[in-house]
């Protein structure tokens, strides 16, 4: 046992980390390539399941008068609300590839104010209170009801 102690070292030291495992950034002609090739793809599906969706349509028009069950028409509705927002998207698609190949940002909501704070005296706030009454402007009491 003491040749043992002798042997090995009061603390062993930690492994060395790995190397890092990090890929370089893709380069921007690379980034715009694929993301046109993926926008070409989006949009083809998109356009094959629309085209898809107006064929199922017109039988389900079909079935439906013929069948003349609420059921019927109530799935016919399904559809065609379905077939209304693939096209919606088909749209928001192509909007997002334009902000994209213009560089804009998408706009961001600009929080509401709920809760404006007056910092200041009793008489400041008396003055401001009386310059907007003279201007027109409304004040909303928000202690009524």
């Amino acid at each position: 046992m003491a040749a043992l102690e002798e042997n090995l070292p009061t603390v062993i030291p930690p492994p060395p980390p790995p190397p890092a495992l990090l890929t370089p950034a893709p380069e921007k002609e690379e980034l715009v390539s694929d993301s046109e090739e993926d926008y070409k793809f989006a949009r083809k599906k998109l356009k094959n399941l629309i085209e898809k969706a107006e064929e199922s349509l017109e039988r389900l028009v079909i079935v439906a008068d013929e069948a003349e069950h609420p059921r019927a028409f109530e799935v016919l509705a399904g559809m065609l609300e379905t077939t209304s927002n693939m096209t919606d998207k088909l749209m928001d698609l192509q909007k997002k590839r334009k902000d994209l190949v213009l560089g804009k940002k998408p706009e961001e909501e600009k929080p509401a104010t709920n809760v404006a704070v007056f910092v200041g005296t009793t008489a400041e706030l008396q003055k401001q209170l009386s310059a907007s009454a003279s201007n027109n402007t409304t004040i909303i009491d928000a202690t009524q009801s």
